[in-house]
């Protein structure tokens, strides 16, 4: 027997309700349903010293909270791997609790089970959901208190660049290729980063269309720009301009093409766009920070407004994948 159409009707208009109550807590829109990411909560403290790195014990290291499926906190794991960052930073993956939409740490961190509680211990009592990535500082010694230093991912990248104890000198934001790389990070940051979340979260068709276009126009221009003087984006040598890049486009095929309507183009269209992708999959230990199970996992499984069934779909391996 065929379902009436007055049921068919009110069932959408609940639906398109009800998604809209989900998507203002996920991802919250201006008025003509473009996706704004909220600001991050964001501080500062003095860095510790290299000195003082050296005479810590390792559980009074700062701490480094990244989550596997996160491309945020995707850019800082990168760094730390790049600099060598194991002797002066402890390196934390939390877990994503698809049920209750929050991050947690198994085994705790200082007591704390959840990233929320942590970010409490620090002082922050933030209304907004806990992030990552995130870089705390113990303090030395039982009565010391937990000071969040930042959990900004783009202002992150740099202070772990600059990080006063690593076992790897290379600078990734050096200052003659200072004006490519801000070009770069306003290219990449609000029209791919931002640009594939624009896409999976617009609330109608006119959003959606115009975060497609602002997307594959910003990587039309890549793509020629590493045609013309690769490997990399500004030239020979790894930038933090690519450490920014990276994470969004490794996730591409497994993610944002087919849950977040990334489709106009496969991404393997882009010729130098895969050679330069794997380039640096295959540089240093990056390769140990790209887990394709993982990022299916929690990005199907997590995101309800965008899979309601939260059935997670096979796919290739991240081998097969960078391989192409």
């Amino acid at each position: 027997m065929a379902i009436p159409t007055i049921f068919v009707k009110a069932a959408r208009q609940i639906w398109n309700f009800e998604w809209k109550i989900l998507m203002n807590g996920l991802a919250p829109s201006d008025s003509k349903g473009n996706y704004k990411r909220p600001v991050n909560l964001q501080k500062i403290i003095q860095l510790p010293t290299k000195a003082d790195l050296k005479n810590r014990d390792p559980d009074q290291r700062p701490g480094l909270i990244v989550g596997k499926s996160c491309p945020w906190a995707h850019r800082a794991w990168m760094i730390y791997e790049i600099k060598g960052l194991h002797k002066s930073i402890n390196l934390h993956i939390a877990q994503v609790d698809t049920a209750g939409g929050r991050w947690i740490l198994e085994p705790p961190i200082k007591g704390c089970s959840t990233l929320q509680k942590l970010y409490r211990k620090c002082g922050n009592y933030q209304s907004r959901r806990a992030t990552v990535p995130m870089l705390f500082d113990p303090g030395e010694g039982p009565k010391s208190k937990l000071r969040l230093i930042n959990n900004e991912s783009a202002e992150l990248v740099e202070i772990l660049n600059n990080w006063p104890l690593n076992d790897n000198n290379i600078d990734l934001n050096p200052m003659k290729y200072n004006k490519n790389i801000i070009k770069w990070q306003n290219i990449i940051q609000e029209n791919i980063n931002n640009g594939v979340y624009k896409c999976g979260f617009a609330r109608n068709q006119n959003a959606y269309e115009k975060a497609s276009k602002d997307l594959f126009s910003a990587l039309n221009n890549i793509e020629g720009s590493l045609n013309s003087s690769g490997p990399f984006l500004c030239g020979k040598e790894l930038t933090i301009a690519d450490i920014r890049l990276f994470p969004t486009l490794i996730r591409w095929e497994s993610i944002y093409e087919p849950l977040f309507k990334c489709s106009k183009k496969p991404i393997k269209s882009f010729p130098n766009i895969m050679k330069w992708r794997k380039i640096i999959f295959n540089l240093y230990n990056i390769n140990k920070t790209c887990d394709v199970d993982a990022w299916r996992k929690d990005y199907f499984g997590a995101l309800f407004p965008l899979n309601p069934s939260s059935i997670i779909p096979k796919g290739e391996s991240i081998s097969k994948i960078i391989n192409y």
